[in-house]
């Protein structure tokens, strides 16, 4: 072996090192943003951003709800790797972090220093609240949509002590990493559980008589918001391995938890039938303002959401939430009322989130959870049970109809608004794969 072709071997191992390195950064980086919660488009978009910052030809990834499989090209050379995740989880935080770590990239980065920054923020993007604002926070999401399904304000106030005790269960478990499905199936049990207790103890007290179907209100935290709508988006963008897989995994956790309530309606004879309070005008869109606003906040801090992300997706949520409710007052149907509502928040996102560099997701998703029927879904369950075939399929049509069409109005004003995402437009094949007249 001649100076010449040790030389020659030299450079391509390094270059070769520096290949893997450079991919493993690329995977890790989707990982994190996967077990963020985020959508499989904005995974894919994170990782190809930072692919070409790197210097990659292309990059083909397959993203699922728990896993990547990612190809990246560069010359002749070409490697596949594979990345599982454990634990799926919503932190709007972290998606906001890596996104804008993923499209700031400068010229000239290696894998190493792409690490490096994913290192600090593991390190430093850490939970924005407390335990107990996110135990209260929970109570508050729940007591919000208890008011928007027309409970009264007793009721309401027992429905939040009852999440946020069943919240409390949630976040301890998690920390133990027990199965997720187990743990809504126990945090569900807990939230209907300590609304019995308060419930008959002021009835019994004679303060004030608590109606039962309040307990249904009670565990609407559970409600799997962000993985609903995100799953629909992927289908959507014709990612079906994403999007039903991530449909799965909300099916799955929504049965876990309303069939626990099941359990405990049975044993204790409640029926889930829908509260009947009616406000007087004006009060009662003050009420629902404020009640959207509870709602949204809440699940805004259990996704972990900065409060400058907060305040604007309150913002949002109000907006959108009111004008569903408007138009379901001038007898539109209540689940295209809905979409419409989802259609205005997708919307008002676009130059928002230009102006205050968040990504869109984190500002929608939290605003549109509020309009989620969860209600409806746990009422589909317990009549199947029932075998009440004519109102669960009642409550089953409303439920999935109004989350399609709140998707789909995110995904409408999405198209309007952003070319990129609305195209589909193929990626050329790197030379690798172009055979020479020679052959």
């Amino acid at each position: 072996m001649t100076s010449t072709d040790s030389v020659t071997s030299d450079d391509d191992l390094r270059h070769d090192h520096e290949f893997v390195n450079d991919t493993e950064a690329v995977i890790r980086l989707g990982s994190m943003l996967l077990s963020s919660g985020t959508g499989s488009y904005r995974v894919k978009r994170a990782m190809t951003d930072t692919g070409d910052a790197l210097g990659m030809d292309r990059l083909d990834a397959t993203v699922g709800l728990t896993e990547i499989t990612v190809t990246a090209h560069r010359g002749d050379n070409f490697r596949t790797v594979a990345r599982e995740v454990y634990r799926v989880r919503v932190d709007s935080s972290r998606i906001s972090a890596l996104e804008e770590l993923a499209h700031n990239l400068p010229e000239g980065m290696t894998g190493r220093d792409v690490e490096a920054r994913l290192d600090n923020i593991s390190r430093t993007v850490r939970p924005q609240w407390k335990e107990w604002q996110t135990i209260l926070a929970g109570g508050f999401a729940c007591a919000g949509f208890a008011i928007l399904n027309k409970f009264s304000l007793a009721d309401s106030l027992v429905v939040l002590l009852a999440a946020s005790a069943g919240q409390f269960v949630r976040g301890r478990l998690n920390r133990r990493w027990l199965n997720q499905f187990g743990v809504a199936a126990l945090a569900s049990a807990a939230a209907c559980l300590l609304y019995l207790v308060v419930a008959d103890l002021l009835t019994n007290t004679g303060l004030h008589t608590i109606h039962g179907p309040g307990y249904v209100a009670s565990l609407l935290f559970l409600v799997p918001g962000f993985p609903m709508i995100t799953s629909i988006l992927d289908m959507v963008r014709m990612d079906f391995t994403a999007g039903l897989s991530r449909a799965m995994y909300s099916i799955g956790l929504i049965l876990a938890a309303t069939l626990s309530a099941w359990v405990f309606s049975v044993a204790t004879g409640l029926l889930p039938l829908p509260a009947q309070t009616v406000l007087p005008n004006p009060w009662a869109w003050l009420a629902y303002a404020a009640a959207t606003a509870c709602g949204v906040a809440g699940f805004a801090i259990i996704f972990n959401s900065s409060p400058r992300m907060l305040a604007w997706a309150v913002a949002l949520g109000v907006v959108g939430n009111l004008c569903r409710l408007a138009l379901v007052g001038a007898n539109l149907p209540a689940q295209l009322a809905a979409g419409v509502g989802g259609l205005a928040i997708g919307f008002l996102a676009s130059p928002l989130s230009v102006r205050t560099k968040l990504p869109r997701i984190t500002l929608t998703v939290p605003a549109c959870v509020i309009m989620v029927p969860g209600a409806s879904m746990y009422r589909t369950v317990y009549w199947l049970n029932a075998q009440d075939m004519a109102k669960a399929l009642t409550f089953g049509a409303d439920a999935v109809l109004t989350l399609v069409l709140i998707a789909c109005g995110l995904a409408v004003a999405r198209m309007c608004t952003d070319p990129a995402w609305a195209h589909n437009l193929p990626i050329p094949s790197p030379h690798a794969f172009k055979f020479s007249e020679k052959d």
